[in-house]
């Protein structure tokens, strides 16, 4: 039988990072500052660990919306920030979820090379997606998505001297691995507090052996990926003449002359 997914709620966090500050089976009350503040720690803790191991802990696909006849460019929304990590590209989906174009990443300072091959590539500014060249009429009314990395979510508390829904004190650590985020937690109330302190780097350490394990773990049960080769210009005519045909679903980085 599979193992059943490892979950904390926060009241299971909170009390975790106790036991690894003090070694003693510790409750704070949640309508009190302690229990709040640890509370805070752990949303620091998720927010650290989502930057960990190029961001692949949190990554998602977040639709733009609908594709236009000769759009060159989209606006980015504020809060979102696109993924462009070894193999990731945008993607142009059809009504049953079927991906229909494939606009690998380049850097943005290349795309204008590009621009008169048929094929079609994306780069990314903070606040827009640029394509190549313009959508072309084939290319219009799909839905555009773009790999991004979504925020963890974080435990929202009310004001001091309230009580805690059981909502909120019952909400799962957003992370697969929570031992991970209470052990970050953990490092940072230490370096904030001064009794703590001589501990810091042997916490530090402890969150670092579980981080490299967790790698470890995921990368030796995964295949490498496809890297996208970033050389410029690449094989094939720039006017989109292509000198050999593929007829595979998922071009890969050798692939991507047409």
């Amino acid at each position: 039988m599979a193992n059943k997914e490892l979950v904390f709620t926060l009241e299971d966090a909170v009390a975790e990072v106790l036991a690894a500050l003090t070694g003693l089976d510790l409750e704070y009350l949640p309508e009190q500052n302690r229990f709040k503040s640890t509370a805070r720690a752990l949303n620091r803790a998720l927010r650290a660990v989502a930057l960990e191991h190029e961001w692949s802990y949190f990554s998602d696909v977040a639709s733009l919306g609908t594709t236009t006849l000769g759009a060159r460019s989209w606006p980015l929304p504020s809060n979102l920030r696109v993924r462009a990590v070894n193999d990731d590209a945008v993607r142009l989906v059809n009504d049953g979820g079927w991906v229909m174009v494939w606009a690998y990443f380049l850097p943005r300072d290349a795309l204008h090379k590009y621009a008169s091959r048929a094929g079609l590539w994306a780069a990314a500014t903070r606040d827009k997606l640029y394509f190549s060249r313009p959508l072309g009429l084939e290319e219009a009314g799909w839905d555009l998505q773009v790999p991004c990395m979504r925020e963890p979510k974080m435990f929202r508390l009310p004001k001091d001297g309230q009580e805690v829904p059981q909502k909120i004190l019952s909400q799962p650590v957003d992370f697969d691995y929570p031992d991970l985020v209470v052990a970050k937690a953990a490092q940072l109330i230490a370096e904030t507090d001064p009794v703590m302190q001589p501990r810091v780097q042997t916490l530090e350490a402890q969150y670092k052996d579980l981080m490299y394990q967790l790698i470890e773990r995921d990368d030796r049960m995964t295949d490498s990926p496809y890297l996208n080769e970033f050389q410029v210009p690449i094989r094939g005519n720039l006017q989109g003449f292509s000198y050999t045909q593929h007829f595979h679903g998922h071009p890969h980085s050798d692939e991507r002359f047409s």
